[in-house]
């Protein structure tokens, strides 16, 4: 099951993906962050490799709001018919909306 954790959820987690509000802070473990663990990121990983150009798995990595678009649309096609996969990523999506609002961008750091 692909899940969508918290600081508060992620029970010695560490192998995870932060995403992070904002710019990259050099520091982890954000109350305001989601984590996904590297199963979770899979589903992601294609669509953002080939909107972010240098994209780095160890990260950070800093996602505009036209770039998570693009994302978003290369996730449509790639998972078009896996409701699990679009539930999923509507969750994410709704956080990232949420840090558009106050941040011109967010941050991704891998495990």
């Amino acid at each position: 099951m692909i899940k969508i954790y918290t600081l508060e959820n992620l029970h010695g987690k560490s192998d995870v993906f932060e995403f992070m509000q904002g710019d990259f802070k050099h520091e982890h473990w954000h109350e305001s962050s989601i984590f996904l663990t590297e199963e979770a990121f899979a589903f992601l990983l294609i669509p953002v490799a080939e909107v972010l150009p240098n994209f780095n798995y160890y990260g950070p990595n800093s996602v505009t709001s036209e770039q998570w678009s693009q994302v978003t649309l290369k996730c449509s096609f790639f998972h078009a018919v896996d409701l699990n996969v679009i539930r999923f990523f509507n969750k994410i999506d709704k956080w990232v909306q949420k840090n558009f609002e106050e941040h011109t961008c967010f941050s991704i750091c891998g495990p």
